[in-house]
């Protein structure tokens, strides 16, 4: 089975754009005493889960090229399967500092002479490296009025899909049966064509694009090679539903047609149950 695949914050200086007009107008609210008054980024609850901290930060700094921020969407996936493993190898380096890290006598020797504080530590030692595989346990991508960044935890890595360098017709959602990974189904020809923006999970929103680097905040790319367009995967263990909507409607105020924007309705799943080409017609 293969699936179908083609290829700012605004100042007083920008109040003219009629984008940024008619975004104001849609986050204008009224207070307790009528007046009205626009929404900032600040409206929203530090507490929202959507909106952690490193989210605030790219919206500091990335809005005037990207515009207001619509949406998050996170996905994650927990290696548990890796605790007893890594419990395991504490235990193993726990017991080599009992015959390395201690000094002993053949009167007085010290091997296991503390069992619990030597099931402490080796339990400990376990817990501490498995983590240390929470760091890519969990991946985010936002999307804005003029595009969809990702790589953004830091400067040098943040990258941003804009719409217009966004096949509109190659946006897609998979879904793969229950307990498989639906980023592990889709292939291309080269492995370097897909990029894998989420962890793990039963579905994934396909689509091609470039990618544009954005270390530069003069907009020129940061590094010497320039970014080659290609298939990028996002996947998660709920329906993207969300996902989509807001990408269909930042692509149809940005005057593109996505598919299904005459309702900007969530595209239905894809069923795949098998390998895939993405670059295969």
């Amino acid at each position: 089975m293969t699936v179908a695949g083609a290829q700012g914050a605004a100042g007083t200086e920008a109040s003219g754009d009629p984008a940024l007009i008619q975004s104001a107008r849609k986050r204008t609210k009224t207070l307790g005493n009528g007046r009205p008054v626009v929404e900032s980024s600040g409206w929203q609850s530090v507490g929202d889960p959507q909106r952690t901290w490193l989210v605030r930060r790219a919206e500091r700094l990335y809005a005037a090229r990207l515009g207001r921020l619509r949406h998050s969407e996170l996905s994650w996936h927990i290696a548990w399967k890796w605790l007893l493993a890594l419990v395991g190898v504490g235990f193993v380096y726990g017991t080599l500092f009992q015959f390395t890290g201690r000094p002993s006598s053949q009167r007085n020797p010290a091997f296991f002479s503390d069992i619990p504080l030597f099931l402490a530590t080796s339990i400990l030692t376990g817990l501490v490296l498995w983590s240390l595989t929470l760091f890519w346990s969990f991946r985010r991508v936002l999307v804005f009025d003029r595009g969809l960044l990702y790589a953004y935890a830091q400067k040098h890595t943040a990258r941003a899909i804009f719409w217009p360098d966004l096949d509109s017709a190659s946006l897609r959602t998979v879904e793969a049966p229950a307990g498989v990974a639906a980023d592990s189904l889709l292939t291309t020809l080269d492995k370097t064509g897909k990029t894998s923006l989420g962890v793990r999970g039963r579905y994934a929103v396909v689509f091609h694009g470039l990618p544009t680097p954005l270390a530069d905040s003069a907009g020129h790319a940061g590094g010497p090679e320039a970014p080659s367009p290609g298939f990028f995967t996002f996947s998660t263990e709920r329906t993207p539903d969300r996902l989509v909507t807001a990408m269909q409607q930042a692509m149809a105020e940005s005057g593109l047609r996505p598919p299904g924007s005459a309702g900007l309705q969530a595209l239905a799943p894809i069923q795949i149950s098998s390998a895939t080409r993405l670059d295969q017609a």
